[in-house]
């Protein structure tokens, strides 16, 4: 926890309340790493695990400099500055580099081996696997992800799964970074409706149906599904302070992510991010986790996974 004067932060553009009674910092859990039925317990009260240092620093500082490489190649990052600084080059906003992780053993090494693994293999009682697919953020400045939950995206599946968010690089609050909804895991009177969704699914019956298989609307809305063109981007709200409002208790980050922390959440738990506000390149990823034993989604498994492409696309009658 941070006790130094916060600086002015927003979210999707809007400026968040930091009194004590609507933002705050996540709780710490390095020191009940080991001792699984205390964090199964942690993780059902509070819907997420904060671990510092789970990781080992270095080898997460060796997948940094492996995808900042990366972006130096595609001309992203500022050419008169050290890559490992991450400096954006002028005019140059990316946001999501999923490529960025094909063929790169120093990335997998930290994600789908040592002790991330281990930890799941522990706290899930039994053989693990996770998604093959990896989800890199590569986020400039200007608005960070909305706030959702992870199940309208990968439902197909067990709801035993889990999602790691591992930053890649240092991240202070004016870079933004991840931050959790305190106890929304808990409001489902509020998001039941929204929980059975899934953003591939459309109404085949419905003015949407052809856009949809045609590739020319990404996701149609749940609840506006009778309206043409009417699209969605799978987020439960576009207005993290209102939903703070509405839901209760406090939005939730770290004074300053570090690299080897790993903050590990549930399906159901509503997260977003605070908006980076200067030109470094906010590097993290997403990384699902689950028992091998149990149903997996098929959009995210294989050498070259659907993901939500056309092929995922599932038509239901309205």
């Amino acid at each position: 926890m941070t006790t130094m004067p916060l600086p002015t932060l927003t979210a999707r553009g809007q400026s968040l309340d930091t009194q004590p009674d609507a933002f705050g910092f996540l709780r710490d859990s390095a020191d009940i790493v080991g001792d699984v039925d205390a964090l199964r317990g942690r993780f059902l009260a509070d819907g997420y695990l904060y671990l510092p240092g789970l990781l080992d620093r270095a080898e997460v500082r060796e997948a940094r400099r492996s995808v900042l490489e990366r972006a130096r190649e595609e001309g992203l990052l500022d050419p008169d500055s050290p890559a490992e600084d991450g400096l954006l080059k002028p005019g140059v906003n990316p946001y999501f580099r999923p490529e960025y992780t094909r063929d790169n053993p120093c990335l997998r090494r930290i994600l789908y081996e040592g002790p991330m693994m281990a930890f799941f293999a522990r706290f899930l009682g039994g053989e693990v696997r996770h998604f093959d697919y990896t989800w890199l953020r590569a986020v400039g400045p200007g608005p960070g992800t909305a706030p959702h939950c992870d199940i309208v995206y990968m439902g197909r599946g067990t709801r035993n799964l889990f999602t790691a968010w591992t930053p890649l690089g240092d991240i202070p609050l004016t870079v933004g970074g991840l931050m959790i909804l305190e106890n929304s895991h808990r409001r489902t009177d509020l998001t039941g409706a929204y929980l059975e969704q899934d953003v591939d699914s459309y109404c085949e019956n419905g003015p949407n149906a052809e856009a949809v298989r045609d590739g020319k609307l990404y996701w149609e809305h749940w609840q506006r599904w009778q309206e043409p063109g009417a699209g969605w981007d799978g987020a439960f709200s576009h207005d993290p302070p209102e939903l703070r409002t509405q839901f209760g208790g406090r939005w939730l980050t770290s004074g300053e992510y570090r690299m080897g922390d790993v903050l590990i959440f549930g399906m159901a738990t509503l997260h977003a991010s605070i908006d980076n506000t200067t030109n470094i390149l906010r590097l993290s990823t997403d990384t699902r986790y689950q028992r091998a034993d149990e149903p997996v989604d098929e959009r995210w498994i294989g050498d070259r996974p659907i993901a939500h492409g056309i092929a995922g696309k599932k038509g239901r009658i309205c």
